[in-house]
């Protein structure tokens, strides 16, 4: 298991609503409740924001922004950055990182001590590497009860060692190593910073670094209580869309196999992003 000291969670947070505060509000308990002894900074982000206790506020609502700002302010060899309506059960960070720094000689634990996510379990359907189970949301109406319940009985658990796949979703573990090496969030992508994140994860790749999920390891998240979804913001996401085409030369992995981290990346003159990086975990 990784030690805790050794690990900073970054929690971007928009707050213009009172239902994203209840999500915050959650999130942090839960964390409060299962890691109390890893550091947590909320990177606040928009002009709005209600809330009041931050560690870091970027007032233009850009999410890699406040991320990025965040990470810039610690030390750690470990970064996690987690949707802050996230909720964590009970031995979550053991089951995530159990077998991560073990001297093994094995060239798939090698690639885990790099990017790891959790498997998460939503309300409503929607990525297929995703899990529908029904405990309320930001609307105020999150049945703590059940989740943890749900989470104590996880099938998965009767395992002693990690189950894994190849994938990649908030929450994630990632070495600071890595994420100074691919210069975290671009911040082209905004407002809202969707595209940003399959973005993050095209750059992983591009490192040489195929990020996995644990299944054992799961977290709860509320899903769509920041708008990113809303109508009225489609036409942000497809400028970010066409600027991750812009970028990069071809449009990105849809569904699934964005979600499950098992792209191939075109070789240029196809792709247009040749960083200087490019192959360096190969």
């Amino acid at each position: 298991m990784i030690d805790p000291k050794s690990v900073t969670i970054i929690v971007p947070h928009l707050g213009y609503t009172k239902e994203e505060e209840y999500a915050l509000d959650q999130c942090l308990l839960s964390l409060k409740e299962t890691v109390s002894d890893i550091r947590v900074l909320i990177a606040k982000n928009g002009a709005e924001c209600n809330h009041e206790n931050f560690d870091v506020w970027v007032k233009e609502q850009d999410q890699g922004m406040a991320v990025n700002a965040a990470v810039s302010i610690t030390d750690t060899k470990w970064i996690m950055v987690s949707n802050s309506d996230m909720i964590y059960p009970p031995g979550w960070w053991e089951k995530l990182t159990v077998d991560i720094e073990k001297p093994i000689d094995n060239p798939l634990v090698s690639q885990l001590k790099w990017c790891i996510s959790p498997m998460l379990i939503e309300p409503r359907p929607g990525a297929p590497t995703f899990q529908v189970q029904m405990f309320g949301g930001a609307g105020g109406d999150f049945d703590k009860e059940g989740w943890l319940e749900f989470a104590e009985n996880w099938p998965e658990l009767k395992h002693e060692v990690m189950q894994i796949r190849t994938g990649f979703n908030l929450p994630f573990l990632i070495k600071r190593e890595l994420w100074d090496t691919i210069q975290g969030y671009d911040i082209n992508y905004r407002p809202w910073g969707s595209n940003a994140d399959s973005d993050l994860e095209y750059k992983i790749r591009l490192a040489g670094i195929q990020p996995y999920q644990n299944t054992n390891c799961i977290v709860y998240h509320f899903s769509q209580s920041s708008g990113t979804g809303s109508p009225e913001n489609k036409p942000y996401w497809e400028k970010n869309w066409h600027y991750f085409i812009s970028k990069w030369g071809f449009e990105r992995a849809s569904s699934p196999t964005i979600w499950e981290a098992n792209f191939e990346i075109p070789e240029p003159p196809i792709r247009k992003y040749t960083p200087i990086w490019e192959g360096k975990y190969k």
